[in-house]
């Protein structure tokens, strides 16, 4: 069965809010929108009168000129479903960072890619920089690694992961060493319940990861990230036993669920 055909009226409504919504807040003219949009001036003056009865568009009376209601409140209030778990997640992150001293993240798998939705930074002078929204290949990452191998088609998924297009550097004997460490690392993940990369996303930095379970299905990841010479073998154990310490002292109201391996 074939894709439903979107209401051409809805998408219209839709592009004009999203228009209206990054541009300046005293408004847009008519002609404006109409030609930023390529859209017809009738059409888009039909739609703005539908938006201003549900009060979600309102008109300048001396300018006429077009901006987003008081009828939108609603919906800019309201927290995404990532919002949510990023909000519940956030202190443990912070008694981490707060424990080690370290850069703590939180991360999501977007397609091929890890995608860092929160962190908490250290109170040092030498620190990993980060930044939230950034995205890395999955397969580079600790996180990344993590949220790979708790897919129950990760073998199947694993030749699609390695084949993203910011891999195309990568030499085949680079992809091969890749596909080993991934591989590697969901032995580690089996059995002791975390991931790591030693200088394979950016030279010089370490990190270990602990995938989370929010609710029954959905999938999160927290690191800590820091100079090789501050993660040793010898101390990853303790970082590891550390977040998921933390993480457990969570209130069950967060609904998270640590792999089986550090409960």
């Amino acid at each position: 069965m074939g894709a439903n055909k979107p209401l051409a009226s809805v998408a219209r409504a839709l592009r004009i809010l999203e228009f209206l919504a990054v541009n300046p807040a005293d408004g847009v003219p008519l002609t404006a929108i109409s030609k930023e949009l390529g859209i017809n001036k009738a059409t888009v003056h039909n739609t703005l009168a539908t938006l201003r009865e549900y009060h979600w568009v309102e008109q300048d009376e001396s300018t006429g000129h077009y901006r987003l209601g008081e009828g939108i409140r609603p919906i800019a209030n309201y927290k995404t479903t990532t919002e949510r778990v990023v909000e519940a997640l956030h202190p443990a992150l912070a008694a981490v960072s707060l424990r080690f001293n370290e850069l703590v993240h939180l991360g999501a798998l977007t397609g091929q890619h890890i995608v860092y939705l929160d962190k908490v930074e250290p109170d040092r002078a030498i620190r990993v920089v980060s930044q939230i929204g950034r995205e890395a290949s999955a397969v580079r990452t600790s996180l990344g690694r993590a949220l790979i191998g708790v897919r129950p088609d990760r073998e199947a998924e694993l030749p699609w992961f390695l084949s993203d297009p910011g891999l195309d550097g990568e030499s085949p004997a680079g992809l091969k060493e890749l596909e080993r460490a991934v591989r590697e690392n969901f032995a580690r993940l089996d059995e002791e319940g975390w991931t790591q990369e030693i200088g394979e996303c950016e030279p010089g930095i370490a990190c270990v990861a602990i995938p989370l379970t929010i609710g029954k299905t959905s999938h999160v990841a927290i690191s800590i990230s820091t100079p090789i010479e501050r993660m040793p073998e010898s101390q990853r154990h303790a970082f590891v036993a550390g977040m998921a310490e933390e993480i457990g002292r969570l209130p069950r109201t967060a609904k998270v669920t640590l792999p089986k391996a550090l409960r």
